[in-house]
């Protein structure tokens, strides 16, 4: 795996066990090496088991990890480093680098906020403090490598309305120059370019600076937004990634988790069909067989059995 010397180190807050939809995600600093790698504990089974499937090797020599269906036989290695800071105000909003090999590798964007990471979060630029800067898009922190997102967006606030700005990948050489566009006699200004996961995008093409095709503004409303406390990060959407588990702090609350998780059976399913306890009449049952040949040739062949027996 990488050796990443220059890697910067994980915010404190960041450490410790994080819970999603359908994983958990442990942080951790190696005392020794302090180095990290991503630890990965997938919700498999519709939650019905926990699948060790990223992890230091350091975990197995602790806690033996159980080979079946759900996993691969070795667990899978990571590593994980912060590439950069993504705002100058708020030392929670990274940019993480998740290294699978010499050559795979993805850039993912988060923010940590009260106990919640989040992956859809603009930065304010200081220079332009009505622009919000977006980000690549990913799907968070996966064991594999995934698709480069060809869009990212950013956005201006201008009191009560808001602009949705489309940035595409370009192969230009990254310029710190700005672009503009009028709307209704107002004019902006915003950046060129900007740099996300190791891609330039560019809102205008070429040496253009001149916005072409801007949406018609949305009524803002702050409501619908999370910010931080001095404005400088705007949270798109309100649903979290990842939150955090207060009470699972260290190795061993992540293994207490696992064996926990795992020691758990599914309950039976309900009956196909509800109970009952039918009124069944034998009298008249019998009555109705009574002139039946043949129920009186079967029932006659079972007592011939049962004397011949006898």
């Amino acid at each position: 795996m990488i050796s990443n010397l220059f890697a910067q180190q994980l915010p404190e807050d960041f450490y410790g066990l994080w819970e999603g939809k359908d994983r958990f995600v442990f942080f951790e600093k190696d005392q020794q090496s302090q180095r990290e790698e991503l630890v990965v504990l997938l919700k498999t089974y519709y939650g019905w088991y926990y699948d060790r499937v990223s992890e230091p090797v350091s975990y197995g020599e602790k806690l033996k990890r159980d080979r079946n269906t759900a996993t691969t036989k070795e667990a899978i290695h990571v590593d994980i480093s912060v590439n950069k800071k993504l705002s100058e105000k708020d030392e929670n909003a990274v940019e993480i680098l998740l290294e699978y090999s010499n050559s795979q590798k993805n850039y993912i964007p988060i923010y940590l906020f009260q106990d919640k990471l989040y992956l859809d979060f603009y930065v304010q630029k200081p220079e332009n403090p009505i622009f919000y800067q977006g980000n690549i898009n990913s799907r968070g922190l996966m064991i594999s490598p995934q698709a480069v997102d060809e869009n990212i967006a950013g956005f201006i606030i201008d009191k009560d309305k808001i602009f949705n700005i489309r940035y595409w990948k370009s192969d230009m050489l990254f310029s710190e120059d700005s672009a503009n566009f009028n709307w209704d006699g107002q004019d902006y200004s915003l950046p060129k370019h900007i740099y996300s996961g190791d891609n330039n995008y560019s809102c205008v093409n070429g040496r253009a600076v001149k916005v072409r095709n801007i949406q018609a503004p949305q009524e803002f409303s702050q409501e619908n937004y999370i910010f931080n406390s001095d404005k400088s990060i705007m949270i798109l959407d309100k649903e979290a990634y990842l939150v955090k588990l207060l009470d699972y702090k260290s190795l061993e609350d992540y293994f207490n988790l696992i064996q926990e998780g795992n020691s758990r059976r599914k309950p039976e399913p309900p009956p196909l069909f509800p109970p009952d306890d039918p009124a069944w009449h034998w009298d008249i049952i019998n009555q109705l067989q009574k002139d039946n040949p043949l129920i009186q040739q079967v029932r006659q062949r079972q007592k011939d059995f049962a004397n011949q027996k006898s």
